[in-house]
């Protein structure tokens, strides 16, 4: 089990593979554990801003890798980690629970139904001129 640090950049050649997925490079490995991780977010932030000096389209990122099998993390996830880590040596299952995929961040709440538009053309139906607020009470023995 390890950490490594790898990064990918448009300004290298070859730098996507022919299904147009980032070619990532190995830029550092660390050993599994908490020091280990610690020098690998230290890289990780000299790397990006390496990058980010050269222009260009650019990744970075920390990946654990144990038995063949790697999980990339991102920052945060990674910074998360470090800090529920136990000292000394790290086994998988202390970080099981942290390589959950993470829910996509949204940028834009989106809007209440009232105020989107619709798809399709509104066709009056008996049900709209019921009042939201008149109780629906159905009659089971009828």
């Amino acid at each position: 089990m390890q950490f490594t640090v790898r990064y990918w950049s448009s300004l290298l050649p070859d730098h996507h593979k022919a299904d147009g997925e980032p070619h990532w490079i190995d830029y550092s490995v660390h050993p599994a554990t908490k020091m280990g991780l610690h020098n690998a977010l230290l890289t990780l932030h000299d790397r990006l801003q390496v990058l980010e000096s050269h222009g260009g389209k650019y990744g970075c990122a920390v990946f654990y890798t144990e038995a063949g099998e790697e999980q990339m993390l991102t920052q945060e996830a990674a910074e998360r980690l470090f800090v529920h880590l136990p000292h000394g040596d790290i086994h998988g299952t202390d970080i099981r629970s942290f390589l959950l995929p993470e829910p996509p961040k949204v940028d834009e709440i989106a809007a209440p139904p009232e105020e989107q538009l619709s798809l399709f053309e509104h066709h009056h139906t008996p049900y709209d001129d019921v009042r939201p607020e008149a109780r629906h009470e159905l009659d089971a023995n009828a």
